[in-house]
């Protein structure tokens, strides 16, 4: 990355959701590596403070769901949006797969996630596809597994982004009312059923299973609500139909789902209405690591954990060094790779698949 300016010039990134994508990450590393996977034979503080971690991925699917409203409006057809995201997301995932097959082949001498680790796995993770579906197709029942288990989040955004583009590209006059229709009535019905215990029903099960954008689209439509609200601030619409989206994204009563939404729509609404408090989410290493968030999203699991396992006994007693060594690197080592690689790559395929500037 030649500059920050440049990033926003070419990019048209808004440095704010840059800053909101870092938080998610970290928050999400911080959930595997000292919660999720914490050492059982060295084990080291952590686990109390960052069980909520996994938190971040609903951030993240908040975050997208304004990005994709923000970038339809910037795309000339339905061709042009796929292969904006084809070249977002597939190169990256060919990496990221291929090194974590790579490292855990070597390294993972106790096959500390089983036998995930099959190349038919990496052929898997290329399709962004559930493992399930091929299960499916292939009549084998638990054949097929996720390369890395992080990965079943990009599912359910490759369903939200084929619903956004469909409903905009049909009319895209009428966007914000259509998709607003469409919405609501999916996320209402599925809570209602839901309410009527029909998570009880197997096929209902294996449905939204299969197709899981359904328990996961309150929160696409919650960022997509806030993206309207930021293009029209004065809107009061978008502002009360934020109110039950809230409501439904509470249906669980907890009291961490309250705290967390919360936060969330006050980090919005703050972006949206005095953006200039949360300026200190625009210095430049937190946006280099929102930048760089798709990719060590997708190595930081697997290969981190494992990597940790098979150093965390020599730094016993004081074993939390280890983590947070791991985690200082997946940063550091992301941030180079999207700067020097992932960059160059977008811009040929770019160059390639996008020859119309207008796309």
């Amino acid at each position: 990355m030649s500059s920050d300016l440049e990033l926003k010039k070419t990019d048209k990134r808004i440095s704010v959701l840059d800053g909101f994508r870092a938080i998610a990450i970290i928050s999400v590393l911080l959930y595997h590596y000292f919660y999720r996977w914490n050492d059982v034979e060295y084990p080291y503080f952590g686990g109390d403070y960052f069980h909520y971690g996994f938190k971040g991925v609903s951030f993240f699917f908040i975050i997208s769901g304004f990005v994709i409203c923000y970038s339809l409006e910037s795309t000339q057809s339905f061709f042009a949006f796929w292969k904006k995201r084809f070249i977002r997301l597939f190169p990256s995932m060919f990496i990221a797969s291929i090194l974590t097959f790579t490292f855990l082949f070597f390294f993972d001498f106790d096959k500390t996630f089983g036998d995930s680790n099959h190349f038919r796995n990496v052929l898997i993770s290329f399709t962004f596809l559930p493992p399930n579906l091929f299960d499916w197709l292939f009549r084998i029942k638990n054949h097929f597994s996720y390369l890395n288990y992080s990965y079943w989040s990009l599912w359910p955004e490759i369903q939200f982004y084929f619903l956004a583009s469909a409903i905009y590209f049909t009319d895209k006059f009428n966007f914000k009312r259509n998709f607003l229709i469409v919405c609501f009535t999916i996320v209402l019905l599925y809570h209602g059923l839901l309410f009527l215990n029909f998570n009880e029903n197997v096929y209902f099960e294996k449905l939204t299973n299969l197709f899981n954008l359904v328990q996961f689209l309150a929160l696409f439509l919650c960022g997509a609500l806030f993206y309207m609200l930021y293009k029209n601030k004065i809107n009061i619409v978008y502002a009360v139909l934020l109110l039950p989206v809230f409501l439904i994204l509470n249906f669980s009563h907890t009291r961490i789902d309250l705290i967390v939404t919360t936060i969330t729509f006050l980090l919005f609404y703050g972006f949206i209405y005095n953006p200039e408090k949360l300026r200190f989410l625009e210095n430049r290493f937190i946006v280099k690591i929102g930048v760089s968030s798709y990719f060590l999203y997708l190595i930081h699991e697997y290969i981190g954990v494992v990597w940790i396992r098979n150093i965390v006994g020599n730094f016993y007693p004081n074993s939390f060094i280890a983590p947070v060594l791991i985690l200082i690197f997946m940063i550091v080592f992301s941030i180079l790779y999207t700067q020097k690689i992932e960059f160059k790559i977008g811009k040929y395929l770019n160059n390639l698949l996008l020859k119309r500037k207008n796309e």
